[in-house]
């Protein structure tokens, strides 16, 4: 494989399919073995029972974790490659077999996966850069309140918000401001 995952979770946007494409932000944990978790009620949990199968996309794009997170691209931002669902923006990609490994008093599943194929598109060098670390923690955290609503994930996002205005640009502060008008109509929806 062409592509190496660090040691702990490396964060992409997983697509998976069944009748419409999807696509999510989901970490993928590297203990020796590749796995993730995901949440049993999830169209991206779904597509894997239904089909064994997911993409890790590496993208760069703060904007584009955010919108994944929290609505459904447009059929136009995929592009199929031997099966493989791949996002348009992606650098480059990893198609897994997924085994299923549920568990029946948790809300999510276990995942397996089995890299079968791969390709670098492009090859982007890029530093680390604290804002976009900030924008995928903070949507993290929002995935996580929109669940369970605990009122630290907000304060928590409060701090991230400090970051990305000290260490961000433009893609990172539209993405920040996106990440708010979800978490304030998830908000009123459910007051």
């Amino acid at each position: 494989m062409e592509i190496r995952f660090r040691e702990g979770i490396s964060e992409v946007i997983a697509t998976t399919h069944n009748r419409r494409p999807n696509a999510a932000p989901m970490g993928i944990i590297n203990r020796g073995s590749f796995h993730i978790a995901v949440y049993k009620d999830s169209h991206t949990f779904l597509n894997i029972k239904k089909n064994h199968q997911l993409v890790a996309n590496l993208v760069e794009d703060p904007v584009l974790y955010v919108r994944t997170a929290f609505e459904d691209l447009e059929p136009e931002s995929f592009y199929f490659n031997k099966e493989a669902l791949i996002l348009k923006d992606a650098y480059a990609w990893v198609a897994f077999e997924c085994s299923v490994h549920e568990r029946p008093t948790q809300k999510s599943a276990i995942v397996e996966l089995a890299p079968v194929r791969s390709a670098v598109l492009q090859r982007p060098v890029m530093p680390a850069n604290r804002a976009f670390c900030a924008v995928l923690e903070a949507t993290i955290l929002a995935t996580r309140y929109e669940f369970l609503r605990d009122s630290d994930c907000l304060r928590r996002i409060d701090e991230y918000e400090h970051v990305v205005r000290r260490c961000g640009g433009t893609r990172e502060f539209e993405a920040f401001e996106m990440l708010k008008r979800y978490l304030q109509e998830a908000s009123s929806s459910k007051a």
